[in-house]
């Protein structure tokens, strides 16, 4: 086995883990249009997608952890930074290794974004459908409140 096996293996699942990345920021954006526009049964579909995406980036991660440590990296972006510039400086043969992480890296964060800007619309939509649904409950005569204890009273 030659010492640049693992590596390319390591480049085709950076490959890998890339593209996942953009099927899964693409149903964030899907998600996000059907946030915009009051669809609530897209969200419903889009759901099974994204988990099972997350579950395979999840995967990815894991095994590009072990991977690392097995490499005796610490897993932090300095000493992987390090690693892949010492790589590069040894190995010209390797394609753009760096630039390859660097866009997993960006990938990530723009995912990171767009989930975190969906959850605000999401819970902002909540927070109005709780106050429609109390509302809508006070007028129906149905005002019911808790005390400290946790008990009902009116």
């Amino acid at each position: 086995m030659s010492s640049s096996q693992p590596i390319t293996c390591f480049m085709k699942e950076l490959e890998t883990e890339k593209n996942i990345f953009q099927a899964f920021i693409e149903i964030l954006k899907k998600e996000e249009n059907a946030l915009i526009e009051g669809k609530i049964e897209e969200i419903d579909y889009l759901a099974s997608d994204k988990s099972r995406l997350i579950e395979e980036l999840i995967q990815f991660d894991e095994d590009r952890n072990e991977y690392f440590k097995k490499q005796g990296l610490t897993l932090e972006k300095n000493s992987i930074d390090n690693w892949l510039t010492e790589l590069t400086k040894h190995d010209s043969s390797l394609p753009e290794i760096k630039t390859s992480w660097n866009e997993l890296l960006n990938l990530a964060k723009i995912a990171q974004q767009l989930n975190y800007s969906n959850g605000l619309m999401i819970s902002s939509q909540l927070q109005y459908n709780q106050r429609a649904f109390a509302a809508l409950h006070c007028a129906a005569g149905n005002v019911s409140l808790y005390g400290p204890k946790g008990q009902t009273y009116i």
